[in-house]
């Protein structure tokens, strides 16, 4: 995942260092030049063809210079690997003539031209590796240029002491070749250290960034949260107060007493809200996605808003539709419910629209949220999903809202794996929508409307209760008991052990997590869910009851997909969900049933095929004799 970056800043420092080394590569060319015109000079062999050569060297030489001049002017003319192609074609031209012209040391009777020649070929190959054996294309592109020639030259003489001579520049040129090869490992594990050096710092600084984010959007929340408890329950104490003002009269205190009812209900909004927006951060909410009809969604979002809508004058317009939708109707609920709230509170006139679109999608569509309200400018889009921040409400109006609906809308559109998209402009209204998933009208299992739905209900349900609070198995066996069930109670994980032992086999477990004896819920369950397992019941219901909203078992759980429910339980939700579970649990039943089935259906077609393949066999063994006989008793009457 890293490589890229590494490379790059590899690649940035061979550009660096490689062009570092020109000033001098070039006035060391230019030495070599006269050095090699001095040699020759007495006795030039073919003159074209040494001023051709030559005049060739001096102008690469030239080029090189050049590409270092425009590279220092311009470094982001090219990226850096282009920059090291380049370097590497200036190489190829410049090494060249100095190896290739070892050929004229040959075509001259002097015995010592090419040991020398071959010397400063070999000064100059030093001087390779040092200005470029750190990176393989230049270095490979200029060694063989300047020691191939004269290797194959002296090999060629045929005299002792010039194979002596090319055995050496042999083994010279693969030793060079192995220090460079050290010597680029090194500078790579150098470059490495260095950029997983700078990467950490970077990635610190971010951490750090991001810490200081938090703890100003801590710091900005327990602000924003202690003005809007402090108020409710600062009026609350002085409303109380005045009740006992005995020169009051009746009217004054029902009114003081229904100032006070309001209070206690804008501060029970606050808990909830707050309490929602730290399971959501906690990680603990589920997301349990069911199959279901939009239109019963929306019907009951739509029965709870109209009211509020049609006091203000407001049309609450929901589009009809026949979707079936796959996801967890809910967290879809509270979505819209926020939405809806929203609309409400912040339109004065005109309408507000709920429907589902399908907007180009094949499967699913969007749900949205069409308003003509006050609209949002453009630079609050963002602000509006912080926490405690209200567009039109910088007095801080309890009777508005406490700014916390957008932010738990957008992380509950975050949870099902969608996200809220938002058009709105100042006097035009606001669009709120976000995706849904297309479901399958054969896996409904539940109406949303109805607490049972052709499914199985809770008559005659036994259901095991683990909790080590005797008031809360008491109000669960009572309301267990309303509902029909048979209800088994137990203070701790041994009592439940052992009436399942004893033969009790329950249609659900309820059990709460923090039990007596350091035990939690979760090893609870688990004990109990084992030992169902082994008596072939594995399709129990289980569900876990708790108060905890940061637990890191407890947000383990969630992601196995455990069922939690978070304390306080309404009686409504937990039937609600028990009903689910169970039409869930007995829809997977059937399809498993159905599969097993299928499979043994299959098994006996094949095992029928196979008994009616060996009876025609043999039908055919007993019917050959016979077909003989038939044929011999025919043959005298012929």
């Amino acid at each position: 995942m890293r490589a890229d970056p590494i490379q790059r800043a590899i690649d940035e420092d061979l550009v660096r260092v490689l062009y570092a080394q020109d000033p001098i590569a070039f006035f060391s060319h230019w030495f070599s030049i006269a050095v090699l015109v001095a040699i020759y000079w007495p006795r030039i062999p073919s003159p074209p063809l040494f001023v051709a050569c030559f005049g060739f060297y001096a102008a690469a030489n030239c080029g090189g210079l050049a590409l270092w001049i425009l590279n220092q002017r311009y470094p982001q003319f090219f990226s850096p690997r282009d920059w090291i192609y380049l370097h590497a074609l200036r190489g190829v031209l410049l090494y060249s003539a100095p190896g290739l012209a070892v050929w004229f040391a040959f075509q001259v009777p002097q015995s010592d031209l090419p040991l020398l020649h071959t010397v400063l070929l070999v000064t100059l190959a030093a001087g390779v590796f040092m200005s470029n054996g750190f990176d393989l294309l230049n270095f490979s592109t200029a060694i063989p240029f300047l020691l191939f020639p004269s290797i194959v030259l002296h090999f060629g003489s045929h005299t002792f002491d010039r194979t002596i001579l090319a055995i050496v520049l042999a083994f010279f040129f693969c030793a060079i070749n192995v220090y460079a090869m050290s010597y680029r490992k090194l500078f790579r594990q150098v470059v490495q250290a260095r950029v997983d050096q700078q990467y950490l710092a970077e990635s610190l600084a971010a951490q750090k960034h991001v810490a200081e984010e938090a703890s100003m959007a801590k710091t900005r929340f327990f602000a924003a949260a202690s003005h809007d408890l402090r108020q409710p329950l600062h009026a609350i104490g002085l409303l109380a107060a005045s009740l006992d003002d005995s020169t009051a009269t009746p009217a004054q205190h029902a009114k003081t007493a229904e100032h006070i009812v309001y209070n206690v209900e804008a501060l029970n909004q606050l808990f909830n809200q707050v309490l929602d927006l730290a399971r959501l951060e906690s990680g603990v909410t589920q997301v349990i996605r069911l199959h279901f009809r939009l239109s019963e969604l929306f019907e009951r979002v739509g029965s709870q808003y109209r009211p509020q809508a049609a006091a203000k004058g407001l049309a609450l317009r929901i589009a009809p539709t026949t979707m079936v939708v796959h996801d967890d109707p809910v967290l879809l609920e509270r979505v819209l419910s926020n939405l809806l709230s929203n609309a409400v509170r912040y339109t004065e006139e005109g309408a507000i629209w709920l429907g589902f679109r399908r907007a180009g999608r094949h499967t699913g569509g969007f749900i949205e949220v069409r308003d003509s309200g006050i609209g949002i400018p453009a630079d609050e889009h963002e602000r509006i999903f912080e926490e405690f921040y209200q567009v039109a409400n910088p007095q801080r109006d309890a009777r508005q809202g406490h700014g916390l609906g957008l932010p738990t809308v957008k992380r509950l559109v975050g949870m099902l794996g969608g996200e809220l998209q938002l058009r709105s402009a100042p006097g035009r209204g606001s669009v709120f929508r976000f995706p849904v998933q297309a479901g399958d009208a054969g896996g409904i299992v539940a109406s949303l409307n109805q607490a049972v739905a052709g499914g199985p209900s809770a008559q005659g349900r036994r259901v095991l209760c683990i909790d080590d609070e005797p008031s809360i198995l008491e109000g669960l066996a009572s309301l267990l008991g309303r509902w029909g069930c048979d209800v088994l109670g137990a203070r701790d994980e041994a009592e439940a052990l052992a009436a399942l032992t004893s033969g009790f086999v329950p249609d659900a477990v309820l059990c709460d997590y923090q039990l007596a004896h350091h035990r939690t819920g979760a090893q609870a369950l688990t004990a109990v869910r084992g030992v169902l397992a082994r008596a072939g019941h594995e399709n129990v219901v289980t569900l876990l009851i708790t108060g905890d909203m940061a637990s890191a078992e407890l947000a383990a759980l969630a992601l196995q997909g455990i069922p939690v429910l978070h304390k306080p339980v309404t009686p409504a939700r937990l039937r609600r969900t028990l009903e689910m579970l169970w039409q869930q649990a007995e829809l997977d039943r059937g399809r498993a049933l159905a599969t097993t089935a299928l499979r043994e259906g299959e098994a006996g077609g094949e095992a029928d095929v196979a008994r009616d393949a060996a009876g025609d066999a043999a039908g055919s063994s007993r019917s050959a004799p016979g077909g003989s006989q038939t044929r011999s008793g025919s043959e005298p009457q012929k």
